[in-house]
């Protein structure tokens, strides 16, 4: 059963931000309007610091802990279109002192002033630059930031760069077919998202490109060879259906797949720390994910150990739903 603060958070979501908007001007004005607004309380976490950077000549900032060990990546969502920053700072700077890591939020490019690939070239620019250091490297991101994630590993593979040691989607948007039945099974249910926004959204953001490439739609891509996944999403969302493909495509290609799901729960709900005791709950499970990844990969660079984990590559697919 959803929480008291889960029941009064949805309804609010859906008065503020779930529209039926044709006009893709209207639409972008409307998310970037609530995307950008200081709506959430997101404090930085004690022992963290904050301060702005770039890297591959994308600007962003980095949360940090004073003697980092790890590194993430973490692509915020906003359909493409908005996002702000500092929405994430208590999420991420969670995630930086629980693992004792430098987080770093890319400020990619938005649509439609730059469409599809400029999002995914920005993300795969500050990989490219991240993994090449010596941290170990993790990436992570939220809903339109998922896709980015997932479009990110793929290209990495596909130009045969490093892996990550592992990654999180928060509620992707890992489609961009429209094919889907989630997106019409859940129209009503969803609290934030109706199929007319995803859609709207999604042609902003393409602006006529093939919503079948694999790096507009990840649910279209092959797995083979990425790096331990974990995967959140919501029952009652529209977005639902994009982490089950993602999850299905991820096991036939042998790669270990977390799927975490929860009933009556917002999109990206593990984002809301400050507001929901599921959130609280669900970022140390996240937490938990990437430490236990982070041990694997360290443990394998010891001496009289491979460097690239096999096994990992060997382990069945996880499901973890909630009530």
């Amino acid at each position: 059963m959803a929480s008291l603060a889960a029941k009064i958070i949805k309804p609010l979501f859906r008065a503020i931000m779930k529209r039926d908007i044709q006009d893709p001007d209207h639409l972008v004005r409307h998310l970037r309007r609530v995307m950008n607004a200081p709506l959430i309380p997101s404090q930085i976490p004690r022992g963290v610091s904050l301060r702005n950077g770039r890297v591959a000549d994308v600007p962003g900032q980095w949360l940090t802990t004073v003697n980092p060990v790890a590194t993430v990546l973490f692509l915020h969502g906003g359909a493409f279109v908005g996002g702000r920053l500092d929405t994430y700072h208590h999420f991420c700077g969670t995630l930086a002192k629980a693992l004792n890591a430098r987080v770093f939020l890319a400020d990619y490019r938005l649509a439609p002033e730059h469409p599809f690939p400029a999002a995914t070239d920005d993300a795969f620019a500050v990989y490219s630059a991240l993994i090449k250091e010596s941290l170990p490297l993790m990436v992570a991101g939220d809903s339109a930031g998922g896709n980015l994630t997932l479009a990110t590993l793929l290209r990495a593979r596909d130009e045969q760069q490093l892996m990550p040691v592992c990654a999180v989607a928060i509620s992707p948007g890992a489609d961009a077919t429209g094919k889907l039945m989630s997106r019409d099974a859940n129209n009503g249910s969803d609290p934030m998202l109706s199929r007319v926004m995803i859609d709207g959204a999604t042609r902003i953001y393409l602006q006529g490109a093939d919503p079948f490439h694999p790096y507009a739609s990840p649910a279209q891509g092959d797995y083979q060879g990425l790096p331990p996944l974990m995967l959140t999403v919501s029952e009652e969302e529209c977005l639902r259906d994009d982490s089950y493909v993602v999850a299905e495509q991820a096991r036939r290609a042998s790669v270990p797949v977390t799927l975490l799901s929860r009933q009556d729960m917002p999109h990206v709900w593990p984002i809301f720390l400050l507001l929901l005791p599921e959130a609280r709950q669900d970022t140390r499970k996240i937490v938990r994910f990437m430490q236990s990844h982070l041990s694997s990969r360290r443990h394998n660079e010891l001496p009289n150990h491979s460097s690239r984990s096999d096994n990992l590559h060997a382990s069945p697919t996880t499901q973890e739903a909630v009530a």
